[in-house]
């Protein structure tokens, strides 16, 4: 890992999920909002961390584990992914949203 690297995934919480086939992917965690009572994330995978070309992903906290781990899961609702975008376009101030129809 290139310096400039780790001095980027000190920056920032990591979360780690696990994809539908059951690989575990390592996101760093760029932004957080809250809405109507549901918290958001805006997270890029750790492995793209230093590509200023980097796609961010957009996850919501579906419920914390046993452990107290939050457990996020895939925005699911079009509208829902559109409005909270928009959140983050807006809050976005390190960085630049655009959103891909």
């Amino acid at each position: 890992m290139s310096d400039e690297k780790e001095e980027l995934m000190e920056e920032f919480e990591t979360v780690t999920l696990t994809d539908e086939e059951g690989c575990e992917i390592e996101f760093a965690i760029i932004d957080t909002i809250t809405d109507n009572g549901n918290t958001y994330i805006l997270a890029v995978e750790t492995e793209m961390l230093d590509d200023e070309e980097a796609e961010a992903a957009l996850f919501k906290k579906a419920v914390s584990d046993e452990d107290g781990e939050d457990i996020y899961e895939i925005i699911e609702d079009d509208d829902e992914f559109d409005r909270i975008a928009g959140l983050f376009q807006v809050s976005g101030d390190e960085y630049d949203v655009e959103i891909d129809d």
